[in-house]
């Protein structure tokens, strides 16, 4: 009897695994057909959101087609909005499993194998003509082991990422942090990684109130610091992850706090293009 128990949840893992892995595909694979809002007139606008899972959508609902994660539930906010009148499109640009020191610039890493995500990232046309970048990124560089990464790493590789992104491209871009979630932290980390964690929103709350870098804060999605993330459906199954529930939550509050930016890229196309600027 106990053998064949076990056996049942050795294969219940085997397809929870199997499962999961198909889906985060599906979420690889959407990113191949990310679809611009609906034309609104001659101007276009570009909005990258990078960093992490949370970033990618995993826990989130997603076909090839529908897109995942922020960036997917972004558009659709956005497209609802009528005091948005031109093209904004938007893409998803989150890495599984990725930590800080993953999208460091290459020249800024201490790994004997230089990072490639920032590097691919600067290259792509798409990141070029960017206006607006998110970025949701950290909450693996509890769990790294090679190297180790400190709070103090954390905020350095933060620091490094938003200055290259602030050299390249689009000179009169908008750079939106937003700090580090938390949820799932006392089940997953031990109780002196959760005080790094904990550490790790502070420096970037910190960070963003010096402003030294012109990186605006975008949304506290930790525990600590809203407590309205408190909420159990805003999470999958793993206690860690966002769900579908969460990631609309999380874009329809960002969409209320880049919205104004969004308006004013707007209206400068139009004085410009009138010639009033």
């Amino acid at each position: 009897m106990g053998l064949l128990s076990s056996l049942f949840r050795t294969i219940k893992v085997f397809f929870a695994v199997c499962l999961f892995y198909f889906k985060l595909g599906f979420i690889y694979l959407a990113r191949w057909y990310e679809p611009a809002l609906r034309t609104r007139g001659n101007y276009n606008h570009t909005i990258i959101v990078l960093g992490d899972d949370h970033a990618l959508g995993v826990g989130g609902y997603s076909t090839i087609m529908a897109g995942s994660g922020v960036a997917h539930k972004l558009a659709r906010e956005v497209a609802k909005e009528n005091s948005i009148r031109q093209s904004w499109q938007i893409f998803n640009r989150g890495e599984y499993k990725a930590s800080t020191e993953d999208w460091l610039h290459p020249a800024d890493s201490k790994r004997k194998e230089r990072p490639g995500l920032l590097t691919n990232l600067l290259q792509d046309p798409k990141y070029l003509k960017a206006e607006i970048i998110i970025i949701m990124l950290g909450s693996y560089d509890a769990l790294q082991k090679d190297p180790s990464l400190t709070p103090q790493d954390t905020l350095r590789n933060l620091e490094l990422i938003c200055q290259t992104l602030r050299r390249s491209g689009n000179e009169n871009k908008s750079i939106y942090l937003c700090t580090i979630p938390t949820a799932g932290d006392d089940t997953h980390l031990s109780e002196d990684k959760r005080a790094d964690n904990l550490l790790r929103n502070q420096l970037v709350e910190a960070y963003l109130s010096k402003n030294t870098d012109g990186v605006l804060p975008g949304l506290q999605i930790d525990l600590a610091g809203n407590f309205e993330m408190k909420r159990r459906n805003l999470y999958w199954q793993d206690d860690r992850h966002f769900s579908d529930i969460g990631y609309a939550k999380i874009a329809k509050d960002l969409f209320a706090v880049i919205r104004s930016d969004m308006v004013k890229r707007e209206f400068a196309l139009i004085r410009a293009d009138l010639g009033l600027s």
